[in-house]
């Protein structure tokens, strides 16, 4: 089973893309919100303007961590070792890598280590 690389790279470059475009409005937010919030007016508006810092951290990490399993995929695309699972060395589906391009693992070894991708 022969893979269409370009189509895999055009994917991986577009998520990475929008990847990176959040993390910039992110950025943006946070700095506006940090300006607007720098006297709280009572307790209730710190612990809301607190949780709202953290859950965009919490997304802004896991966007950072596709971001560098994207990148994996695609220096693997230049090595040609592209849609080879990590695991056990078998090519990994093209259903599944049209869903997660920049998976490591096959179906089978992903349920296996515990869903990693």
């Amino acid at each position: 089973m022969t893979l269409d690389i370009e189509l895999y790279r055009k994917l991986l470059l577009d998520k990475k893309k929008g990847l990176l475009r959040n993390l910039l409005e992110e950025k943006e937010l946070s700095e506006k919100v940090g300006e607007e919030w720098l006297e709280p007016k009572d307790i209730e508006d710190l612990a809301h303007v607190t949780l709202d810092e953290l859950s965009r951290s919490v997304l802004a990490e896991h966007e950072l961590s596709l971001v560098k399993e994207i990148d994996i995929a695609l220096k693997k695309i230049e090595r040609g070792e592209y849609g080879i699972c990590e695991r056990c060395g078998a090519q990994i589906k093209p259903e599944r890598l049209k869903l997660i391009p920049w998976t490591r693992y096959c179906a089978k070894c992903s349920r296996e280590i515990g869903g990693g991708l």
